[in-house]
């Protein structure tokens, strides 16, 4: 039946071409104009953009005052994203197949340019395992000189990578620990299995490695791996599954201070490790995030029991690290696995759900601006507080 009408329409329309004057035939043909196109480029890295991890095996960027999305970075679910110090590069460190799932394998971070998101080069890694992707996989040193790639070959280890001469340093053993949390200046520092910290200098000559004594109960109430590093101070906050925490200044010889807890900040008991005992408790899959203006902490909370740390979270707690006191608490439009936080002083709060949505918040207020259809994971990352950025 369409094609009937469309030979239909066609040969009226020619009918009336021929039948009608020369000059009138002319003027009615339509002017056919072959197709354009132009490449866009972005403006500067801005305060509320944000990047959710997606379901699509990428990294969307969203404008999220415009509540539109500007352009999507490529990565594979293993992928993990940094952003330059002078924010004009994104890194992905990844591990793809060539055919997809399986044939040969290579390991690599890839170099986007942050106005083009064109792709620059390709740096090739060793071999790495990973089963699941964090932010704390993969980071940048705060001076844009060197990146830090986690990984397990079995062994777990850390690769150092010349991101000017875009060649691999070194790789570094660190048995027993896992992750990369930067330090100010020349080194980073893993958590290990024992509940104590590993530190590596490097500055581009032999790595120097020191170890903490353990500062946390690793066996009854370990800490999130999540933990969270102000790359400009190296200053770091780590949260235990209790909700306790530790604020440490990271360098050769960390300063471990003594533990505060959040429900004692919010005027309630301290939570304990029993299995039947509910309390208000972090959880999720990215529980936690860093308002750098405020230099306030928010959490993922909800109610549940000792080893309920990958819960979806329904409330929001926003607290003064500094003085140890709770500033407000967040009601959620829906429960939440992920969580991040821009990092200016009118902060947006960005939370992520498991049917994909992403609820933009007025974080001064509680106020939900937009629910966006994401199609993201629990990993999401806003600039300001991007693996590398030192604002």
């Amino acid at each position: 039946m369409v094609g009937w009408n469309m030979k239909t329409a066609y040969r009226a329309a020619l009918a009336a071409l021929l039948a009608a004057p020369a000059g009138a035939a002319l003027a009615a043909s339509p002017v056919l104009q072959a197709e354009q196109s132009d490449v866009a480029t972005l403006p500067p890295v801005g305060a509320h953009w944000v990047l959710p991890a997606t379901d699509r095996d990428s990294y969307t960027i969203y404008d999220a005052d415009a509540g539109k999305i500007l352009g999507t970075v490529p990565a594979s679910i293993l992928g993990n994203i940094a952003l330059s110090p002078d924010r004009r590069t994104f890194y992905v460190a990844d591990t793809i197949w060539s055919r997809v799932d399986h044939g040969t394998r290579q390991d690599l971070i890839q170099e986007y340019d942050a106005h083009t998101l064109a792709l620059r080069r390709e740096i090739t890694l060793p071999p790495r395992a990973l089963a699941v992707y964090k932010g704390q996989d993969f980071d940048v040193s705060p001076d844009g000189r060197w990146g830090y790639v986690f990984d397990m070959s079995p062994a777990t280890s850390v690769t150092i990578v010349d991101l000017a001469k875009g060649a691999v340093a070194r790789t570094v053993d660190i048995p027993g620990c896992a992750l990369v949390f930067p330090w100010k200046q020349d080194g980073f520092s893993s958590l290990c299995g024992d509940g104590s910290l590993t530190n590596v200098g490097y500055a581009g000559d032999k790595p120097t490695v020191t170890h903490t004594a353990p500062f946390f109960d690793a066996n009854n109430d370990p800490i999130f791996e999540q933990g969270l590093v102000d790359r400009a101070t190296g200053h770091a906050l780590f949260v235990s599954y209790t909700g306790k925490v530790y604020d440490v200044m990271l360098g050769a010889k960390p300063q471990i201070a003594a533990p505060w807890s959040i429900q004692v900040a919010a005027g309630q008991p301290v939570a304990g490790t029993g299995v039947q005992e509910q309390a208000w408790r972090p959880g999720g899959k990215q529980p936690f995030a860093w308002n750098r203006a405020s230099g306030h902490l928010f959490v993922l909370m909800h109610v549940g029991p000792h080893w309920t740390h990958k819960t979806d979270g329904t409330e929001v707690w926003e607290f003064d690290p500094a003085h140890h006191t709770l500033v407000r608490r967040i009601d959620l439009p829906q429960p939440a696995r992920g969580i991040a936080v821009s990092g200016d002083a009118a902060p947006l709060l960005y939370a992520t759900s498991a049917d994909g949505n992403m609820a933009v918040i007025d974080a001064r207020t509680g106020t939900v601006r937009r629910t966006v259809d994401a199609h993201s994971e629990a990993m999401i990352m806003a600039p300001d507080l991007l693996p590398g950025h030192n604002g």
